[in-house]
């Protein structure tokens, strides 16, 4: 029972912490609570949370065909992240809207947010090394085996959404602070800010590979 409570809990600490750095998925998560509601910001955290908790598995579980085409596949899958972030910043800084466009949210806009917030993750290649590496770690001291493996991805998945559940409560709270003038010009520097992180990161890769 206690490696059991200290798999879930070092699980707890790790997804915590891999969410916490303000990446494009807290950069959408912040947008869309500031400019729609919290439930459009939480969706990109939890998909971000259960793309967490797949990589976890692959990396608990040592399921060996995913992780080599994970560990194969880095270079498309950084190309295809990169493009994908790119993609969506330019369509926010081209797009407008009026108030009542802004915060009105559909079944299709909402699970666009979800899974934009799983595809960035999804597609993070050192996302599933880290989680490998603290597996690594923790299973060398308090044991293998399903159950500890299990307990771990739990683990994972609750720290995540920890964050993002924080994450998007400090920014609904400064959400009823800003005037709707406002709202559209933080949208279109949230826009400018995931196209530099998209070049960024598409430059980057370009310049390791080739």
């Amino acid at each position: 029972m206690f490696e059991y409570i200290t798999s879930i809990f070092w699980g707890v600490i790790i997804g915590f912490a891999v969410a916490v750095p303000i990446g494009p998925v807290g950069i959408i998560c912040i947008q869309k609570t500031i400019t729609r509601s919290r439930l459009s910001g939480l969706l990109p955290g939890f998909g971000a949370a259960i793309a967490d908790a797949l990589l976890a598995s692959v990396a608990a579980f040592s399921i060996t065909v995913i992780f080599s085409f994970i560990t194969d596949q880095q270079f498309l899958l950084r190309i295809v992240s990169s493009l994908f972030l790119l993609i969506l910043g330019i369509f926010g800084l081209i797009r407008k809207e009026s108030k009542e466009e802004i915060k009105k949210e559909t079944a299709i806009s909402l699970i666009d947010e979800f899974f934009s917030g799983f595809f960035l993750t999804i597609t993070n290649p050192l996302t599933a090394f880290f989680f490998f590496m603290s597996f690594a770690t923790i299973s060398s001291k308090i044991g293998n085996g399903v159950h500890i493996a299990t307990t771990f991805v739990i683990g994972i998945f609750i720290g995540s959404c920890l964050w993002w559940l924080l994450l998007t409560f400090v920014a609904d709270r400064i959400a009823h602070k800003i005037s709707h003038e406002h709202i559209k010009k933080m949208n279109k520097w949230f826009a400018i800010i995931l196209i530099i992180v998209g070049l960024f990161m598409l430059i980057s890769v370009l310049f390791k590979y080739f």
